[in-house]
């Protein structure tokens, strides 16, 4: 005959709190990774708005423009305002004026992005406060180059994504500190 197998109790103690230790120091850099992934995520959005906003211009032989909307259908304009954060629309914009018209024949949503997650932050500087235009050549309209930084609540030293957009209109992205940043 064999004797019981299985844990005691006082082993499933000392089991649980040597896990909880481990779970309780690996917790903030999850944290910290999780951040830098949605953080990647959204610049990788709002990258492929730009590139979607800029192929359309050249294909449809039209200006087609990114502007910040809070409601998914008309741009905001707020001079003072430079966040995207409250999120996007790509739409034709048949008059160029670079605000959506809903009138005839309007100009049609090519794509709408909402909010971003995590309260984050993308800023423009003056260049693109408040809408990016593409010109049928798919140089941007009359802007030169510019950048938007997207940061969260962070802060601190962590890496943070910047999109950089060319005198062409083509757009990358970039690696800073977001202490380097104008993240307003």
């Amino acid at each position: 005959m064999h004797g019981q197998q299985g844990f005691t109790l006082f082993e499933l103690i000392i089991t649980l709190a040597i896990a909880a230790v481990v779970v309780g120091l690996a917790a903030p850099s999850f944290s910290s990774m999780i951040q830098d992934n949605r953080l990647s995520g959204q610049s990788l959005d709002f990258v492929a708005a730009l590139n979607l906003a800029r192929s359309e211009a050249i294909k449809r032989r039209v200006q087609v423009t990114l502007c910040k909307s809070a409601n998914g259908q008309d741009c905001v304009v707020d001079a003072g305002a430079t966040n995207w954060g409250q999120g996007w629309i790509v739409f034709v914009d048949n008059n160029g004026d670079q605000i959506r018209d809903n009138g005839v024949p309007g100009d049609p949503i090519l794509r709408v992005h909402g909010d971003l997650a995590g309260n984050n932050r993308l800023t423009g500087n003056f260049n693109f406060t408040d809408s990016i235009a593409y010109q049928p050549s798919g140089d941007t309209v009359g802007l030169g180059t510019g950048t938007l930084a997207l940061c969260d609540n962070r802060n601190d030293d962590a890496l943070s994504p910047a999109i950089v957009i060319n005198t062409t209109g083509r757009p990358r992205l970039i690696q800073v500190n977001q202490s380097v940043m104008t993240c307003a």
